[in-house]
């Protein structure tokens, strides 16, 4: 006996329609790390800390949501990629026939946002979303949804929509609420950049079946937005520094900095005013001043050593290094250590060789307090000046500032090597 074969879409008793709407039903799992979505995240962060400060006030849950927001500037969407980590991966749908027609924007615009292309029906609306929702949540991203459709011109919110709660409720994930404050004074709608601070606020997540209109997201986003203007973000690493240089233990590290620097450690003791100190610029040239002592005091600590034969380890030197500083020993005792304050062989070859060639004690101290003292007070006072005149941004952008630091002396120390290496 043959059975009867059922239709396409029909089986189990479902009709085509309703399969199509348990296949759009299907949510992807959260997508987790992504290089692309982590270096967008990464590059809007640092871009508005630069133009005035940003800050995420709350925590959303992680996976796949609609998140609402209100729209007053075109920062709104960065601003949004900003606040949530990479493993978020919030998406944005835009107009094809608009964002999408040229291929340099297309290129651009997917580049800087991610943003998946829709085609328009009808001028927009419902079905339009739904094609890029099938898209960005099947995925297992979020969906950013700007329910007013337009950007506010006075700051007011507009009429929400009800398309982004009837696709939370067709694939049965939850909706969140943000306000998105200072986008409008930063990047107004026709209006040119005014740096300022943004803020993102981040809502409590409703389940959309508990919801009959969207009355209760736009209460939310509303008590969001009468909390005030944005605060002005500060760098926690910045603030750990500042502190920590404002205490005992900032000139003690300064010391202990100067001290390893000459005995071993292969970055210059220098760069402990350029990473540590500038976050406390009125800090910085007492800071030299113990660098320099630390260093006299790492500088006899080697000589001792190196005179009994236990010469320490010396990283990133080379035998041309070393050749220089015993000439320049050989040729004027104590005194050629000041030398190295422009020729970028470490004190810590110079204190060596000094101890190799058992220059007296007292008169190595006497020069290298000299020469090391003018090199840290000097590098003290331009690290000093210049990091009080860009402490404004150093505040807010500590992080980036301490990597481009490491980077260049990397550079830097690279270059030193190869030239003594020759």
């Amino acid at each position: 006996m043959s059975a009867d074969v059922p239709a396409a879409g029909e089986e189990h008793g479902h009709t085509p329609a309703e399969t199509f709407r348990r296949l759009r039903r299907r949510v992807g799992l959260p997508p987790g790390f992504n290089l692309a979505g982590a270096a967008r995240h990464a590059m809007w962060r640092n871009v508005f800390h630069l133009v005035g400060g940003f800050r995420v006030v709350g925590s959303a849950p992680y996976e796949a949501m609609v998140v609402v927001a209100n729209h007053q500037s075109h920062a709104d969407t960065p601003a949004l990629i900003a606040a949530f980590p990479a493993p978020y991966k919030p998406v944005v749908v835009a107009a094809g026939d608009y964002w999408f027609d040229d291929p340099w924007k297309a290129r651009l615009l997917k580049l800087a946002i991610g943003a998946v292309p829709v085609q328009r029906h009808g001028g927009g609306g419902y079905e339009s979303l739904i094609e890029g929702a099938t898209e960005v949540l099947g995925s297992g991203s979020s969906l950013l949804v700007f329910p007013e459709g337009t950007r506010s011109t006075d700051g007011r919110l507009g009429r929400f929509r009800s398309g982004a709660l009837r696709i939370a409720q067709e694939f049965d994930v939850p909706i969140l609420p943000v306000a998105v404050v200072g986008t409008r004074e930063l990047l107004a709608k026709k209006g040119r950049l005014t740096p300022g601070p943004v803020e993102v606020r981040v809502g409590h997540p409703l389940n959309p079946h508990e919801l009959t209109d969207m009355t209760p997201l736009v209460a939310q986003i509303e008590g969001m937005l009468a909390a005030g203007p944005p605060v002005p973000s500060r760098s926690r690493t910045w603030r750990v520094l500042r502190n920590h240089m404002s205490r005992p233990a900032g000139m003690a590290g300064a010391f202990g900095w100067g001290f390893a620097e000459a005995v071993s450690l292969p970055v210059t003791s220098e760069m402990y005013l350029v990473l540590v100190a500038a976050a406390n610029p009125r800090r910085v040239v007492p800071a030299a001043g113990f660098l320099a002592l630390g260093s006299v005091a790492g500088v006899l600590v080697t000589r001792a050593l190196t005179a009994r034969g236990d010469r320490p380890p010396a990283p990133l030197t080379t035998p041309a290094m070393r050749s220089r500083a015993a000439a320049d020993l050989a040729q004027a005792g104590a005194r050629g250590i000041w030398r190295q304050a422009l020729n970028g062989v470490p004190v810590k070859v110079y204190a060596a060789e000094a101890g190799a060639a058992h220059v007296p004690a007292l008169p190595l101290a006497v020069h290298a307090l000299g020469a090391r003292g003018a090199r840290s007070l000097a590098v003290g006072a331009v690290v000093g000046a210049a990091a009080g005149a860009a402490a404004p941004l150093l505040r807010r952008l500590y992080g980036p500032y301490l990597a481009a630091a490491g980077v260049t002396f990397a550079v830097g120390l690279g270059a030193v090597v190869r030239r003594w290496s020759r």
